[in-house]
């Protein structure tokens, strides 16, 4: 595990191996002609080389270092850790790995190593371009983050040019399906009891008329329904957001089942079944061929919302969106608008 100090066109670099790779990282020192000088740049060279010898041994031994001196990937490690942080960084946390994140220091990331990253990633064949983009998105907060913290003068990946992704479709029902399925009986057999089932069903068409994510179903309170005022304020937990979403008599009517206080789906909450199998299971009684999930909800939710009239400044805010270009999407994806938009072309031929 020695480190050695090798010149290369004049600046002196750390070379050194692990787990059979030999890794080089410059020191930003030049050699000079005048000995004196150089007898110094030499010095804090072996300043640097025993430094990283250091810091190679804490890493194997598994002791902690400072957060200057950690490694990218404790430091994304670190991040994944935050409350609220997204499954998709512990998910990138093996690729960053498998690209050296372990052993680069997070003061030391620059611009060439994210874009050499990012094309590594591009070239993974066993990742869609949407993931492949998802993960880089993820190291790209962490860098973020570490400029914000002051450990980076500048985020080494502003300016660089994404992995570029194609549209997809964001699958969501229509009015006339969200009804198939209120009024189709479903019974999946198994561990799953009646009541949460019946849970399921309820949270889920709630989803389809206030956009809530399941994240967000599952926490939802008593104390955050308004039934006097017949709105809910609540805090997102993906954006810590703030919204506010005015409830109609029919979808109060879906949580109002006798008991005001607690969490509205308690047991929705508390399950640890994969629930999603049950709304596939769901819509294809309903005779619906569509791939379902909790996000179908809120999909459902915001085109509807698009389909009725309503602006996308009132469905950004009652989505909770930090982007108007988020909420843009459901503008795209709204056939009916387009159908409609077709149908009243002036009659020019």
């Amino acid at each position: 595990m020695g480190v050695r100090i090798r010149s290369r066109n004049g600046i002196l670099h750390l070379i050194y191996r692990v787990g059979g790779k030999v890794y080089e990282e410059t020191t930003g020192l030049r050699e000079s002609d005048v000995p004196e000088q150089n007898r110094e740049v030499m010095r804090l060279a072996e300043v640097l080389r025993s430094r990283k010898e250091v810091e190679l041994a804490r890493m194997y031994n598994g002791l902690p270092t400072s957060e200057g001196n950690m490694s990218l990937y404790e430091y994304a490690e670190r991040f994944a850790r935050r409350p609220g942080s997204s499954a998709a960084v512990g998910k990138a946390l093996p690729y960053l790995s498998d690209f050296g994140g372990r052993l680069i220091k997070i003061t030391a990331v620059s611009p060439s190593w994210y874009e050499d990253f990012q094309e590594r990633m591009r070239m993974d064949s066993g990742l869609s371009a949407h993931t492949q983009e998802k993960y880089c998105c993820v190291v790209r907060q962490v860098l973020r983050k570490a400029a914000r913290d002051g450990l980076l003068p500048r985020d080494p990946a502003q300016g660089i040019r994404h992995i570029p992704v194609p549209d997809s479709r964001k699958e969501y029902l229509t009015a006339e399906e969200v009804r198939k399925m209120a009024v189709t009986p479903y019974e999946r057999t198994g561990c799953m009891s009646p009541s949460l089932q019946e849970e399921i069903r309820r949270a889920f068409l709630f989803g389809c008329c206030t956009g809530f994510r399941v994240s967000d179903l599952t926490r939802l309170s008593w104390d955050d329904v308004d039934v006097v005022r017949m709105e809910i304020v609540k805090r997102q937990k993906k954006t810590g957001k703030l919204v506010s979403v005015p409830l109609r008599k029919d979808v109060l009517a879906l949580i109002d089942t006798g008991t005001r206080e607690g969490l509205v789906f308690p047991e929705l909450a508390s399950t640890r079944t994969t629930t999603n199998r049950y709304l596939h299971g769901w819509a294809e009684a309903a005779g619906i061929r569509k791939s379902v999930t909790w996000h179908t909800a809120r999909h459902t939710d915001a085109t509807l919302l698009v389909e009725s009239g309503a602006d996308l400044y009132t469905v950004m805010r009652l989505l909770g969106h930090t982007r108007i270009a988020t909420t843009m999407q459901y503008a795209v994806v709204s056939d009916r608008k387009k159908r409609e938009a077709v149908r009243n072309f002036p009659d020019v031929l």
